[in-house]
């Protein structure tokens, strides 16, 4: 099971806005490129459904404030859960 295409756009879109910027760690831009393009080819593996969560539940408080559509993040956050698990 992956990503559909408007989950992922909505994960790699949300990760890419606050993770693909200079003040950000270039071993978490790396990580994010390679999840990003990983995304992208469908080839996600457990490993990184891991991180994006990990990564999403520390970006939760921009949630609320900045997008309206935390629905669509929450979702997207329960289903990288599963994937994770796997």
């Amino acid at each position: 099971m992956f990503y559909t295409t408007e989950e992922a756009a909505i994960v790699c879109g949300f990760l890419n806005l606050y993770l693909n910027r200079t003040s950000v760690d270039v071993s978490v831009r790396r990580r994010n490129a390679a999840f990003q393009l990983s995304a992208a080819a469908e080839t996600l593996q457990p490993e990184d459904y891991r991180w994006a969560e990990k990564v999403l539940h520390f970006l939760k408080p921009c949630w609320w404030q900045l997008h309206e559509d935390h629905r669509a993040l929450e979702n997207a956050l329960l289903k990288t859960h599963l994937l994770a698990q796997r």
